[in-house]
């Protein structure tokens, strides 16, 4: 087993030299094997291994269990260890979402904020092949289609599966013959919720009555599902190109003519896309959502708006059909920026690194960083958003002017004003995102020392 990870995460490219991988430890079986070969791998292959555990709270003295077998496990082992406590019952009632979609916001938001504490990297999940071929089950029984059926993936984005054709027996075998601890979820045994009930009365039912592997057709249907979504969304990507008019943040707008002439497939798969550019995934998207939309688009009227599904409204003006997301509001935010240490803003996903650099090291007109006189900062550096009465003296510019009126000027959605961040010393603004930087913090020919500012951008899963 040992060399089929391995040979996954060389031949996929799953990890390169030198990235940081943080594994998120539950204690269970599956993520202690992973854990064991991933430290196993790491100085081969040249990686840094963190570890990420949540303590849901919901299993009392089982899950304070859980949380003292990993630290004990990473201190063995010599691997950093992050621990959250928050319970995922009261969380999903926050968010008014189920309490796994609340878990999995939950799990994905601090492994991230992991993340952006040690400089960036991948978040390394204990999927396997099993639980793959439950997944796609699962699917089925609700009524999906090939994006569905693809189920999990190797890799997205920052995120990836070295096991995920790895099956749930060969990993209990692995643990048996090393001899390698592991903690046991009571409630994964009891049959009282869906998936469970998938895992431990359909599948066993469906292998003694019409399939003995099952589980493994399940993930071979998900593969060669995977393979034909790549050639489906390479033709969905030119015809989406070819509706296209704008594609902001937060908004983006189609040629509602277009839209009418494509075939409701294709008009439906152009709506599933521009939401997934919106949104980074497609989660809670269903068919029905797409179905309304189609229907929308022939009998829709300008000026008309309605809801298609959490988070998101469409709407005809004129010749365009527009798809928004709606952007909750932004609550009041500061924090204190440490030099050289990454800083992630929840409130945001961004994440803000300040370094100070000489000024040979710096090539000032690169785009992607923000650099300002280090030398005529006063006391400490803070990121906020933006906060009555906020001004700043534009780099050019020898009079203060409001933050308000540079947002109205440059015509700013309101909406997207207080995600904008404003970094900022004692006494004055240095710097609004993407905009304005202070004039009296400029580089100029005299400067030494300078202060180098980048801004980086969480992806979603």
């Amino acid at each position: 087993m040992y060399n089929l990870v391995k040979e996954n995460i060389i031949q996929k490219q799953l990890i390169k030299a030198g990235d940081n991988v943080l594994i998120g430890l539950s204690g269970g079986p599956d993520s202690v094997f992973l854990f064991h070969n991933l430290r196993k791998l790491k100085e081969s292959l040249s990686f840094n291994l963190y570890a990420s555990h949540i303590n849901h709270m919901y299993r009392g003295k089982d899950a304070q269990h859980d949380e003292d077998f990993v630290r004990s496990l990473c201190e063995d082992y010599g691997v950093r260890l992050f621990v959250k406590r928050k319970n995922a019952t009261d969380y999903a009632k926050e968010l008014k979402v189920t309490e796994e979609e609340a878990g999995r916001i939950l799990r994905y938001n601090f492994f991230r904020e992991n993340l952006s504490e040690v400089g960036g990297g991948i978040i390394a999940v204990a999927h396997n092949l099993n639980d793959q071929a439950e997944t796609v089950l699962q699917r089925i029984l609700r009524g999906t289609g090939i994006d569905g059926l693809c189920a999990m993936s190797f890799v997205k984005d920052d995120l990836i599966r070295p096991m995920l054709n790895v099956q749930r027996s060969e990993i209990e075998k692995y643990l048996r013959d090393n001899n390698f601890e592991f903690c046991i979820d009571i409630t994964n045994t009891q049959a009282i919720y869906g998936r469970n009930k998938i895992r431990l009365n359909l599948i066993p039912y469906l292998e003694e009555n019409f399939n003995p592997n099952i589980q493994n057709s399940l993930y071979r249907l998900s593969e060669t599902m995977e393979r034909d979504k790549k050639i489906i969304d390479k033709y969905v990507e030119i015809k989406f190109c070819e509706a296209l008019i704008d594609a902001g943040k937060n908004k983006i707008v189609l040629n509602l003519q277009k839209l009418k002439d494509m075939d409701e497939g294709e008009a439906g798969r152009v709506i599933r896309k521009s939401i997934e550019q919106l949104k980074g995934n497609t989660i809670n998207v269903e068919m029905k959502h797409i179905d309304y939309a189609i229907d929308f688009i022939k009998t829709g009227s300008t000026g008309k708006k309605i809801n298609l599904s959490e988070g998101f409204t469409i709407e005809i003006s004129y010749d365009n059909f527009i798809v928004n997301k709606i952007v909750e509001n932004i609550p009041e935010f500061k924090y204190t920026i440490e030099l050289e240490k990454p800083l992630f803003i929840k409130e945001t996903g961004k994440t803000v690194l300040c370094s100070v650099k000489d000024t040979s090291e710096v090539d000032i007109r690169e785009s992607h960083s923000i650099n300002l006189d280090f030398d005529n900062i006063k006391g400490n550096l803070t990121v906020r958003n933006r906060r009555t009465g906020d001004t700043i003296v534009p780099c050019g510019n020898t009079w203060n002017k409001k933050i308000k009126d540079i947002f109205m000027d440059l015509k700013i959605p309101a909406e997207e004003r207080d995600s904008k961040l404003i970094i900022a010393d004692d006494e004055n603004i240095l710097w609004l995102e993407d905009f304005r930087i202070h004039n009296g913090y400029k580089v100029s020919s005299s400067t030494k020392k300078i202060l180098n500012i980048t801004i980086g951008r969480s992806t979603n899963e």
